[in-house]
């Protein structure tokens, strides 16, 4: 009988547990989740954003809102996060080393560290420079000889000098002892739209926007050190200047207010898992060229630090 007594017993609390586990995986549940996104619709961010918000809202019991708070290295969004209460419901998504880059070469007193890492939502994305397909710069060697033509000096859009894409235009600039025409400082989707309208010779952006514009833009070289797996044709700079430390991609984080309790840091980041597991998710990002991997604040967190030693060695005289 007693035997029997704790049978049953055990199967009651193996019973019950799944409802206090489930109430506390879903700490959020029931309210409104705001992502705050600085890079304007068809950024990266944007785009993994989308692909992973539905899955996140179920996972979550929450509703997601994309607040576009459009600032070029993230400093109004960043704020605005910053200032937010840290119970889990205002969050930001950013390419952290768009950011980390400011912070370096800005002096920006906002450090990206002082908020609260919640989950690394994508891979390595490299940069790319990128002109118009019927354009007249086929290649970089044709570029590499206007950079050098004060009549002939191609103009440029990229997010901001302080930024990933800056620190390329630099490079790139360097490596050809040249110089840009006139350069333009604007997001992504203005950018683009320039670009396809004539209005700019070139523009720095995210390697997986042209997969978007295959018909209307043609990549010169991008910044990864490998090329990209959908743009064979398109070579990296390594290959073109054998300066392999040049080398450098940017990720996708999810960050909330300092002090966030762990509780809801786990469950925002079980939630992204769960969402870029679905079929679905790996079908629209392989089709985008995104590689949204998630992984945790750990994973981001050193992901940061890794970007903090290449800003150092690409900054190093």
């Amino acid at each position: 009988m007693i035997h029997q007594l704790l049978a049953a017993a055990a199967l009651a609390a193996i019973v019950a547990a799944p409802t206090g586990a489930m109430a506390q995986a879903r700490p959020l549940a029931g309210q409104t989740v705001t992502i705050v996104e600085p890079f304007g619709r068809d950024s990266i961010t944007d785009k993994t954003l989308r692909l992973l918000a539905p899955g996140m809202e179920k996972a979550l019991g929450a509703k997601i809102v994309v607040a576009y708070q459009r600032s070029p290295v993230g400093t109004e969004a960043y704020q605005r996060v910053a200032k937010a209460k840290p119970d889990g419901t205002t969050l930001l998504v950013i390419a952290d080393a768009t950011r980390l880059f400011h912070e370096n070469l800005a002096g920006a007193k906002d450090k990206l560290e002082a908020l609260t890492p919640v989950a690394k939502l994508t891979d390595g994305v490299s940069l790319a420079l990128v002109t118009r397909a019927n354009g007249p710069l086929p290649d970089y060697k044709t570029l590499f000889l206007k950079m050098r033509d004060d009549k002939l000096r191609p103009t440029l859009s990229l997010t901001d000098s302080a930024s990933p894409a800056g620190v390329f235009a630099a490079i790139l600039e360097d490596d050809t002892s040249g110089r840009f025409g006139a350069r333009q400082f604007q997001v992504d989707r203005e950018t683009i739209d320039d670009l396809e309208a004539g209005k700019v010779d070139l523009a720095i952006l995210p390697t997986p926007i042209l997969l978007d514009r295959a018909r209307k833009l043609r990549g010169l070289l991008t910044s990864g050190a490998r090329r990209h797996p959908a743009l064979p044709d398109v070579p990296t700079f390594v290959e073109e200047s054998h300066k392999r430390k040049l080398s450098f991609t940017i990720a996708v984080g999810l960050y909330g207010p300092a002090g966030m309790p762990p509780t809801v840091v786990a469950a925002l980041h079980a939630a992204a898992k769960d969402a870029a597991a679905a079929p679905a998710v790996k079908t629209g990002a392989n089709a985008a060229g995104l590689p949204v991997v998630v992984n945790d604040a750990t994973v981001l967190r050193e992901a940061m630090a890794r970007t903090r030693r290449v800003i150092s060695d690409l900054l190093a005289p």
